[in-house]
């Protein structure tokens, strides 16, 4: 499973382009579907019949065993035919399974086959229960999920037009129900987001009536991370995100990391959070506890998750030499890292050059130290990365964060 927040990162292809505008909207429509989908499609309390099953499935999920969360969620489809979201979640869980084993349109064909299975299904369960307005909620992220297929696709207009479509559902009914508290969610992404962007996309959002407010944005993600009652799982694991690489903020990071670790001890994104949050906090002894874990449960991975965390790794055990003032470790490691990073969100990778550039910085090698910088800079994912880079460009790393 690889829920995060960020913008894609192609190997080939890292430089920014002159098209502001256009990158803005793909990279909203991103952060919303890749790391949002899952929150915003479960959304039913302990209230419908089936309720156990479809949480015994999203808690396999969470914790990696997906055969045995697709299994039940199967099963849970059979004997719960009207349950509000065990369709949908049925259909996210066996996509994010496909993306540990099959090629990448491999896994949009089977999204958009199982997609196109349970669209009937929510059409008929609205007008079953036309007055619940949860149904609703599962109807609106069915097709807005469909949006993440053509947006693989790199077909703009039907992704504009499904993300419009779904979120429109979702965004009604969280103004006439606002006691559905996980509903806050997306609305809460899409705020704090629409508020780091340039006056278009700000406009954009405006025409949902929303705010493009980071304050709100991470009022909403807040209320869903601590009174959600599905919702808080992803609500904390995009604020950690959010706290650890967008607003520097690692202490609030720690508390939610911290949670989700306790809850899912096999997730390894949730211990990268984790991990990250200690470091910055500076509870180093914590963190070397943590890292000799996490090379241990390397070998439990499947080898699509090898690919993409273990460059993740590396550049979490370069900071903690960083942190140990072990300037030479930190920069073998952290250019392991950059060398070897191939997983689809860059996030990471922005914060990648800007520890090498702080090494070499260190170091006393400039010339590099600006380069990292600048390959910092033209990743232009809005992560507070780049603000620092743009900083370090100008006036050489001296010390503190």
């Amino acid at each position: 499973m690889n829920l995060e927040v960020g913008s894609y990162y192609h190997p080939k292809d890292h430089r920014s382009n002159n098209k502001f505008y256009s990158i803005s909207i793909k990279r909203m429509l991103r952060f919303y579907f890749f790391s949002l989908f899952f929150s915003s499609s479960i959304l039913a309390s302990d209230y419908y019949e089936g309720d156990f099953a479809v949480k015994e499935g999203v808690y396999a999920f969470y914790n990696y065993d997906f055969d045995q969360a697709v299994n039940i969620l199967t099963k849970a489809r059979k004997d719960f035919p009207d349950h509000p979201g065990v369709h949908l979640i049925w259909a996210a869980s066996r996509w994010v399974k496909a993306q540990s084993n099959l090629t990448i349109e491999e896994t949009y064909n089977r999204l958009e086959s199982d997609l196109k299975d349970i669209e009937y299904i929510y059409s008929d369960l609205t007008k079953k229960y036309p007055h619940d307005p949860v149904f609703k909620l599962y109807r609106g992220s069915a097709i807005g999920l469909k949006a993440r297929v053509t947006l693989g696709r790199k077909q703009w207009l039907r992704t504009l037009s499904y993300a419009y479509k779904g979120f429109n559902i979702i965004e009604d009914v969280s103004k006439k129900h606002p006691d559905i508290i996980d509903a806050q969610l997306p609305i809460g992404i899409i705020e704090y987001y629409a508020g780091m962007s340039n006056s278009m996309l700000k406009w954009a959002i405006k025409l949902y009536g929303l705010n493009a407010s980071r304050d709100l944005g991470l009022q909403k993600m807040n209320l869903a991370a601590e009174s959600g009652s599905w919702s808080w799982i992803e609500a904390k694991s995009i604020l950690s995100n959010v706290y650890l690489w967008v607003e520097d903020e690692p202490i609030l990071a720690l508390t939610h990391s911290k949670d989700l670790v306790k809850h899912f001890p096999k997730n390894y994104y949730f211990k990268l959070l984790h991990l990250e949050s200690c470091i910055r906090t500076n509870n180093l002894s914590v963190s070397k506890v943590i890292i000799k874990e996490m090379e241990d449960d390397l070998s439990n991975l499947l080898s699509n998750q090898v690919v993409w965390y273990e460059p993740y790794l590396l550049y979490e055990k370069a900071l903690y030499f960083f942190k140990k003032d072990e300037f030479k470790n930190a920069l073998s490691l952290v250019n392991q890292a950059v060398n070897s990073y191939a997983a689809e969100l860059d996030i990471v990778l922005g914060n990648a050059y800007l520890l090498q550039g702080k090494c070499f910085d260190k170091l006393g090698k400039r010339k590099q130290a600006k380069e990292s910088y600048n390959m910092c800079i033209d990743l232009n994912n809005l992560s507070d990365a780049i603000l620092k880079s743009k900083t370090y460009l100008k006036n050489p790393y001296q010390g503190s964060k």
